[in-house]
């Protein structure tokens, strides 16, 4: 009878084998260098249960303050749009039917326009009557316009300021491009996502997906996809600003994921980010860069960018774009020739919670000579601020360095930090192995367990038998062959 150790031995194999043929593949990234776009990227390595503990050994102990969610909360949403009021107005429709409390959204919208036009707010009114006849035009209080002459638009960030200045006082705040459609129960879902950063200073960020067929059914209910954008990879622009390019891939994501770069398609965190850091108005048609700018300013501001886990006159505009990329350069020291606006610099200036020369090795971009970015293609880790004491005033009972009984939480709104990891609503649709993008990047090399476990596991089941066998089996086995080799013979 064959020894119960030899057994054990061939069932551990046996479950090491199937263990290592099961067991699917963790959140991860998939990127292509900007210098090489032909060639796709794999990174297993994310650990996204990690991302909030710092790499330095002697702050490992230091968290980012956790989040603070009160019982009701108002969601302010601010759009810029420009000669789209039909889109846009389809926008505010979906906003506000497709929310799980529609009377808690707010929109701010600075719609920019010529008189022959249609105003998003009009557009809205019109899809509002039809679903609500019975009201004239359905939650019209509940939106702000901005109203400006399209032919004196300055670009994104000169109309993105002014959007910050609709902001009322909602708890928290989405951007989005103008021409997005919500999903169902998006204020849910978008509040979960946050609160699964367990960090009060956390901005979700990305560049939305395509309304591909099936990304939303027909009732208006997310399934996103297997696969994620995740912002990592940057180039230079022509005028030598930071331009981020395109969106990567974070495959089967349950958690959100830290992330270096800051996308305007989508940005939403505590309104408290909108009205502390805000917008340059003075960077007047900068399209390459103002990404940067956003990004480098909030985190030198105290905030962390993640992306969701789960799927909202030609020579005077030569002249003051020309100003506008000086005012860019002299803000992250680099020379430039011409005219630089100066205007409220103070005002527009970086944070001093952390610096931006760590915000450059942070995110790996680089204005060296001669040297190219790095990117944040990997498992980004929080960093600790260096000057700490505007974040704890902001968040009474949080200190950054904790004694005794502080970080307690104040009128139960502070969630206690825990080792336990809150993860999103998983609405993602699964997908097997290597379908899709992952059919067309190279992964790094892995072990094929499949065939070399399997030969192995033969041959140690082998050994077992021989060395543990009591009962002479094998001894008569060998001699039954050798007489039968010699018969022939």
């Amino acid at each position: 009878m064959m020894n119960m150790r030899g057994v054990a031995w061939t069932m551990a194999l046996v479950a090491a084998v199937a263990t290592a043929e099961t067991t699917p593949r963790p959140q991860s990234i998939a990127f292509s260098w900007p210098e090489n776009d032909n060639k796709k990227n794999y990174d297993e390595t994310m650990d996204p249960l990690t991302q909030n503990i710092p790499l330095d050994a002697a702050s490992s102990s230091l968290r980012p303050p956790p989040p603070r969610v009160p019982d009701v909360f108002d969601i302010f949403v601010g759009l810029s749009t420009f000669r789209d009021g039909y889109r846009c107005g389809y926008t505010l429709f979906t906003g506000f039917t497709r929310a799980t409390h529609p009377d808690r959204v707010y929109f701010g919208v600075v719609d920019q326009v010529n008189p022959e036009d249609v105003r998003c707010l009009d557009a809205y009114c019109a899809f509002a009557k039809e679903q609500w006849p019975e009201d004239e035009c359905k939650y019209k209080s509940h939106i702000k316009i901005d109203e400006r002459l399209a032919d004196d638009s300055r670009g994104p960030t000169y109309a993105r300021h002014h959007q910050q200045k609709l902001v009322g006082d909602q708890e928290f705040c989405l951007q989005l491009d103008a021409h997005s459609i919500f999903t169902k129960k998006w204020d849910e879902g978008l509040v979960g996502e946050w609160k699964a950063t367990n960090n009060e200073m956390a901005v979700l960020s990305t560049y939305l997906h395509h309304c591909h067929d099936g990304y939303i059914l027909p009732d208006g209910t997310n399934n996103p996809p297997d696969q994620l954008p995740h912002l990592c990879t940057t180039i230079r622009g022509g005028n030598g600003c930071v331009r981020t390019v395109g969106a990567s891939m974070i495959q089967r994501p349950k958690y959100p994921q830290l992330s270096a770069l800051w996308g305007a398609g989508l940005s939403f965190s505590k309104c408290h980010a909108e009205t502390r850091v805000r917008v340059d108005p003075h960077t007047l048609w900068m399209f390459d860069g103002e990404e940067f700018l956003r990004a480098s300013h909030l985190w030198t501001y105290g905030y962390d960018m993640y992306s969701p886990s789960t799927a909202v006159d030609v020579e005077l505009k030569k002249r003051q774009e020309e100003m506008g990329v000086n005012r860019f350069k002299l803000m992250v020291g680099q020379p430039f020739k011409g005219l630089v606006d100066t205007e409220e610099w103070d005002m527009y200036k970086f944070g001093s919670v952390r610096s931006f020369s760590e915000y450059l090795r942070f995110s790996g971009i680089t204005f060296a000579d001669g040297k190219t970015d790095e990117h944040s293609c990997k498992q980004l880790h929080w960093v600790p601020y260096e000057k700490p004491a505007e974040i704890e005033s902001m968040l009474p009972g949080w200190h950054l360095h904790r004694s005794g009984h502080e970080n307690s939480p104040e009128n139960g709104q502070v969630a206690e930090a825990t080792t336990t990891a809150v993860t999103a609503p998983n609405v993602r649709q699964e997908k097997p192995v290597n379908f899709g993008i992952e059919a067309t990047i190279e992964h790094p090399e892995r072990v094929t367990y499949s065939g070399s476990l399997a030969f192995m596991g033969f041959g140690i089941v082998l050994f077992g038998v021989v060395v543990y066998t009591n009962d002479g089996m094998w001894s008569r086995t060998k001699r039954y062959f050798r007489l039968q080799h010699k018969a022939r013979n």
